[in-house]
């Protein structure tokens, strides 16, 4: 894919009257989506707006079905897709490139309208899969400080993600590591300059696009200077709205420029942004007026995900979701009762809380996303297990020449994976 289908990218969030042109448009095509949104009922519109936590292999996550916040038992996921019709999918956990290429064909099969599945990869496939390429983490490719390599890993990473099935890598993480004792951020980052951090985000971002998958800046608006983790509390940051602008807002701006078609909101409390305290993923403070209206952004906008301690301690299942939707998410990822959820924001709509066009609006925004991912790589919608096509030597030479240039500046903080068995 070159610069211009790039581009066209872009301009389909920002002009819906635009189509993107690239290969295999034939059926993802702007037919599609209108198609596709007039024929959904108020319910189906509302169920797209949801990406579905899941795991690839029940067998392997028995400890973490029990004590996860959200219901990710593979019954439970059919009934929701069958039943609710949600857009998305993404897969938590640990598991096999295998089991998660089964489950995308199994939950796909199940779904009349194609799912966008999404994974964390960010730095490749091994973060969520134990038999994948293992590339370095964030904070060593920033030291590398080849901005060329960085693009490369990513479009390799993006390469590999189309071979399981996989739409969009929530990914790149673009928040600047600048406080040692964060304990979720570290090594995700690409280090604790704004600019080298926007540099290397910017990369990652054309790389993953140039495979054919969507990328999502995270985390807004910046976890990168906190001391706690939103997976267990609502962080909060102190500063300026100047020194904000300076620091952790300046990689989301660039990004933004640089054309991202999806940016994260953290669950943080900033009160120079949102001095109500709510948290920022809830805040139409900071989601629309901040990121949509000043900042310009007009793609989609994901919420992190909504089980997380950082929002349930405040907020109840379902209250949670709809008050991201109010602020002016996009999508809602990792609901933690999806039914309820579901009822709330249509109650919303029919009390006249948001309009139906609104809704429309979102929903044509995520319709659009999928047309661009589903017609890069058709095959993807039904992946086929391939072991071979995911571990090239093409893949470990890559590999083994961003381990030799870590190497020269610090050792032993990755491991090189070497396969041993299909």
């Amino acid at each position: 894919m070159n610069r211009i289908t790039l581009f066209l990218l872009c301009t389909t969030f920002l002009c819906p009257v635009l189509v993107v042109t690239s290969i295999n448009t034939t059926h993802y095509n702007d037919d599609w989506v209108n198609t596709s949104l007039k024929n959904m009922s108020l319910r189906e519109k509302i169920g797209q707006l949801f990406i579905l936590a899941a795991v690839a292999d029940e067998s392997r996550h028995k400890d973490f079905m029990v004590t996860a916040p959200y219901n990710i038992t593979t019954d439970y996921i059919k009934h929701i897709i069958t039943t609710y019709r949600p857009g998305g999918i993404i897969f938590l956990g640990k598991g096999t490139t295998k089991h998660i290429v089964d489950a995308t064909n199994m939950y796909q099969t199940l779904s009349t309208s194609p799912l966008l599945i999404a994974l964390d990869a960010e730095w490749g496939l091994s973060m969520r899969l134990q038999d994948a390429v293992v590339f370095p983490r964030n904070t060593i490719v920033g030291e590398i400080n080849d901005v060329d390599l960085t693009y490369q890993m990513a479009q390799e990473i993006g390469r590999q993600l189309t071979l399981i099935g996989v739409h969009c890598n929530l990914a790149p993480v673009v928040d600047v590591n600048n406080n040692p004792l964060n304990p979720i951020i570290a090594t995700r980052s690409f280090g604790d300059n704004p600019e080298l951090v926007a540099q290397h985000s910017i990369a990652y971002m054309r790389g993953l696009h140039d495979a054919g998958i969507l990328s999502c800046a995270k985390h807004f608006p910046g976890h990168g200077d906190t001391t706690t983790d939103s997976h267990h509390d609502l962080p909060v940051i102190e500063h300026t709205r100047s020194r904000l602008d300076t620091i952790e807002l300046y990689p989301f701006k660039e990004l933004i420029k640089a054309g991202t078609p999806a940016i994260m909101t953290a669950h943080l409390c900033v009160p120079a942004l949102e001095p109500t305290r709510i948290p920022t993923s809830l805040s139409h403070t900071v989601v629309t007026d901040v990121l949509k209206n000043e900042l310009g952004f007009t793609g989609l906008v994901i919420t992190d995900g909504l089980g997380m301690k950082g929002v349930t301690q405040q907020y109840a299942p379902g209250d949670i979701e709809l008050q991201a939707f109010l602020a002016g998410s996009d999508m809602l990822l990792c609901p933690v009762d999806m039914p309820k959820a579901v009822a709330l924001i249509e109650q919303a709509i029919i009390n006249d809380t948001v309009s139906e066009q609104e809704l429309d609006a979102r929903v044509i925004k995520i319709l659009k996303a999928k047309q661009w991912a589903f017609s890069q790589h058709p095959a993807s919608l039904h992946p086929v297990y391939d072991y071979e096509q995911l571990h090239t030597a093409h893949a470990y030479d890559l590999q083994k020449k961003l381990t030799l240039k870590a190497d020269a500046i610090t050792a032993g903080q990755f491991q090189e994976f070497t396969p041993t068995q299909k």
